[in-house]
């Protein structure tokens, strides 16, 4: 619900743009407001939700985002909507204080897989995408918005009624014991291959409509239906790429996930055949939610008391990437060579780069990995 609440701009954008007579690259460039947001303040939030638990914060969280979604569906500039977007943009946060919560409550041996059915809920985004065009033509925006604002409000009553904080070994982390982890560059890595994964996925997302209808003629709405089809492939497959990284460990995973997402994608851009082109994006998408999912199962293992900590750095870069890629190195590389399926080589460069990164670290620090875990299993990284 939540990640259907934070792409919800998307599809209603040229829609308000004509309602409230606001030129459509205005209306546009709001669709990033929440993504930007919603990934910068998930550092804070997770922080938060290590030190308070989740069930105060996730409620929390979805409440500010659903009175800036109601505030959005009484916007009438283009002031009022940004204001209200980047109330409701907050909801992008819930997915750090999600994982503080599902990590603090599953035994070590089934992280991955508990955290690759939590992160499915990337599958939100399709929900959007496919379902908020009906809503639209049905009850116009601002109705729509007031529909997706409840039904949040209910989740959060819902999650606090029933959700309760894993009990603590000790007392509370400090503040500046969760934010020592700030200063590790492991952490960061962890973002870096995040951008890789989760970052590729939404650039991808923006993108491969775009493909289809430009690079090959097809329909909008047949665009779509594919898109909507990568979109949930690379969201349910975080499930069993937890799986996959409880069982081999999660560096093995996340290594051939990045080095698939690379070799698949770069054919992409050589303007093949629709088949080949759609066929290749489908495997790709199964990387990424198995890369996904393999790089929060990292955290945990290095970093018990602080997952919130360390999983609002690695998920505020991994939406940084989604920001940044389709922006600024994607549109530019499309300009250049003059055709769509150009705009994929900086997100295969990307995870190419990612896998680079990768490889030397585990050379570099190959001796500094746990051997087990808080609870003393045995780890497989």
């Amino acid at each position: 619900m939540c990640f259907a609440m934070w792409v919800m701009l998307g599809p209603s954008s040229a829609t308000i743009a004509e309602d409230l007579d606001i030129p459509l690259a205005t209306a546009k460039r709001l669709k990033a407001a929440p993504i930007l947001l919603g990934s910068i303040v998930r550092v804070p939030v997770g922080i938060l939700a290590d030190r308070l638990g989740a069930r105060f914060v996730f409620p929390a969280v979805i409440l500010v985002s659903a009175l800036g979604t109601l505030g959005l569906s009484f916007s009438q500039d283009a002031t009022e909507l940004a204001i209200s977007a980047l109330l409701m943009g907050l909801v992008g946060t819930s997915f750090a204080v999600g994982v503080q919560s599902v990590s603090s409550w599953t035994p070590p041996d089934k992280r991955g897989f508990a955290l690759g059915i939590f992160g499915a809920g990337n599958v939100g985004t399709a929900m959007t995408t496919f379902g908020m065009p009906f809503l639209l033509a049905e009850f116009g925006w601002r109705s729509t918005f007031r529909i997706y604002a409840f039904a949040l409000i209910a989740v959060a009553v819902l999650y606090f009624a029933l959700m309760r904080n894993a009990p603590r070994q000790g007392a509370a982390p400090t503040f500046r014991a969760l934010l020592a982890p700030l200063k590790d560059t492991r952490a960061w890595r962890f973002g870096v291959y995040y951008m890789a994964t989760f970052g590729v996925f939404v650039a991808t997302t923006l993108l491969v409509t775009d493909i289809y209808v430009d690079g090959f003629g097809l329909s909008l709405t047949n665009a779509g239906i594919i898109a909507t089809t990568f979109t949930f492939t690379a969201s349910l497959a975080r499930i069993p790429g937890g799986k996959w990284a409880d069982t081999h460990g999660a560096r093995r995973v996340l290594m051939v996930s990045l080095l698939t997402i690379a070799t698949c994608l770069l054919p992409v851009s050589m303007r093949l055949p629709l088949f080949v082109t759609a066929t290749l994006i489908f495997i790709a998408a199964i990387a990424m939610g198995a890369g996904m999912a393999a790089t929060y199962r990292y955290i945990p293992d290095f970093y018990p008391s602080e997952v919130g900590a360390v999983g609002g750095i690695v998920g505020a870069l991994g939406g940084l990437g989604g920001f940044i890629l389709p922006r600024y190195f994607c549109a530019p590389t499309e300009a250049l060579f003059g055709f769509s399926q150009a705009q994929v080589l900086p997100i295969a460069g990307f995870a190419a780069a990612a896998l680079v990164v990768q490889l030397f670290a585990a050379r570099d620090e190959g001796q500094t990995l746990p051997a087990t875990d808080a609870s003393g299993t045995a780890l497989n990284v």
